[in-house]
């Protein structure tokens, strides 16, 4: 890395941004989505069980890339996750100095001051192993190293779903490229056609081959083939739908607003003539317009979350400093001062994040009015969160070892470690307040326990016999034990 280029600033900026992150990481008390914690126990189980490694919730392509440091335990595979998002920046300042990008020093704070690349960018979750695999294509296929290119296209469906249609994008860019197959074909030119058809079968081939070989391995070792889930669009109601526009508010407040209007400067302003190799960034407006789409159309359990997007950081960042370098000229040095300044202050706000992570949004939880910190604090437990770890304890010390419980709340384990001890009943989608037997302990929660999917409403249990033994959390986390 010393002989990138990207000059000492560019290094200092990227320790800042950095920092930041680790900072975060470091004292972090929570976690900003309760998958990550399913991601990590799981990950963490391949070295008991593993068939883990091919769980297709838990997505194979994720757990690939963390399993060995979930080993170690949660912050090592946090810490793992963050060196990955390091080096997509970095991968991201050498696609700026490929692009001639000057102000090359400006740009990992236009990526790491992000408003949520701090709380996004180690946990361990889909989020930065789909970026850091995006970048990588983009950067190998940018020089012209096609096979590893294609592969990363291709590994991107098995990190999160909607990576598949990226594949087919860059499948459509080299069989359209200056020399393409398809190309030719379009110009009725046959020979030249068929002479550049096995080129592009030898690269359709490297992007199909982690799809297949990962399809492969989970039919062989858990019976289930992973891509038939792409002709399930609906599987549930549960997370609905809503604006075609939400996916550009979640832009706003997540990569921030100082970002984003020098994103847009940057993206719309003195194009000239476009290269075909260029054309290969149009995959990161798709996939914006993609997500957009599918919330609206209340498809694949979307739920319209603006950590989906995240993804697109280093696209972002590289338009927001196209941006910054058509302002600059124009600006004092005191102007350009307060531009980067407000880049990095905004970025240590946070305040989507000072206000998104709680609880309030739980049933029953009463509101807790939230003050905006002129630094974004570490995440702490919310109330809810507290209840899980208090219910938690309560369990372990008074149950018995023969004890038969239930729970499906994945940050529950995660503050026990999988171990409270009793006889843990089996799966929770095959199980019902009225099919469980006498005796059973329920440690419910207002989060998940209600949903459609799973069906232990309050009503259900007082229908069933079941006994309430304990409550925490304003009512959120209760213990129930069935007569």
């Amino acid at each position: 890395m010393r002989n990138d280029g990207l000059g000492k600033y560019f290094w200092l900026s990227f320790a800042l941004a950095i920092a930041w992150s680790l900072y975060r990481l470091l004292t972090n008390q929570a976690w900003i989505l309760d998958d990550e914690i399913a991601h990590f126990l799981i990950s963490a189980d391949v070295w008991n069980n593993p068939k883990e490694l091919w769980h297709s919730w838990s997505r194979p392509g994720r757990n690939l890339l963390h399993f060995i440091p979930a080993h170690f335990g949660l912050t090592s595979a946090r810490l793992w996750t963050l060196f990955l998002a390091g080096v997509a920046m970095w991968l991201t300042g050498r696609e700026g100095k490929r692009l001639g990008l000057a102000n090359l020093w400006v740009l990992p704070l236009l990526v790491g001051f992000q408003w949520w690349f701090p709380e996004l960018s180690y946990p361990v979750l889909t989020q930065t192993p789909f970026m850091i695999t995006w970048i990588a294509g983009v950067f190998f296929a940018m020089r012209k190293h096609l096979v590893p290119a294609a592969i990363c296209f291709g590994y991107l469906g098995l990190v999160r779903h909607e990576g598949i249609a990226l594949s087919g994008l860059f499948g459509l860019w080299v069989i359209f490229a200056p020399g393409g197959f398809a190309r030719f074909l379009a110009r009725g030119d046959w020979k030249k056609s068929l002479s550049a058809f096995p080129h592009a079968v030898w690269i359709g081939a490297w992007t199909i081959l982690p799809m297949v070989l990962i399809n492969i391995a989970t039919q062989l070792t858990r019976g289930e083939v992973p891509f038939l889930m792409f002709f399930e669009s609906k599987p549930t109601e549960m997370y609905g739908s809503g604006p075609l526009w939400l996916y550009c508010q979640h832009l706003a407040t997540g990569a921030g607003f100082p970002i984003v209007i020098l994103f847009l400067i940057g993206a719309f302003r003195k194009w000239g003539s476009v290269k075909w190799d260029l054309l290969l960034y149009a995959t990161y407006p798709a996939y914006f317009a993609l997500q957009s789409i599918i919330y609206w159309k209340g498809l694949f359990a979307s739920g319209g979350y603006y950590h989906f997007i995240m993804p697109m950081a280093p696209f972002v960042g590289l338009v927001a400093l196209r941006g910054f370098n058509l302002v600059k000229p124009k600006l004092p040095t005191w102007g350009v001062a307060l531009v980067v300044g407000a880049v990095v202050y905004t970025g240590l706000l946070m305040p989507q994040q000072q206000f998104i992570v709680g609880d309030t949004h739980i049933a029953g939880m009463p509101h807790e009015g939230k003050s905006l910190k002129i630094i974004a604090p570490p995440m702490t437990q919310s109330r809810y969160g507290q209840g899980l770890k208090d219910a938690a304890a309560w369990t372990k010390e008074n149950i018995p070892a023969d004890q038969p419980w239930i729970s499906h709340h994945t940050a529950l384990t995660y503050w026990n470690h999988g171990k409270i001890i009793g006889q843990k009943l089996g799966a929770w989608d095959n199980l019902t307040p009225k099919n469980l037997p006498s005796g059973t302990l329920l440690i419910w929660d207002a989060q998940y326990s209600t949903q459609e999917s799973f069906g232990f409403t309050l009503e259900a249990l007082e229908a069933n016999g079941w006994q309430e033994e304990k409550s925490w959390a304003h009512g959120t986390v209760r213990v129930f034990r069935k007569k």
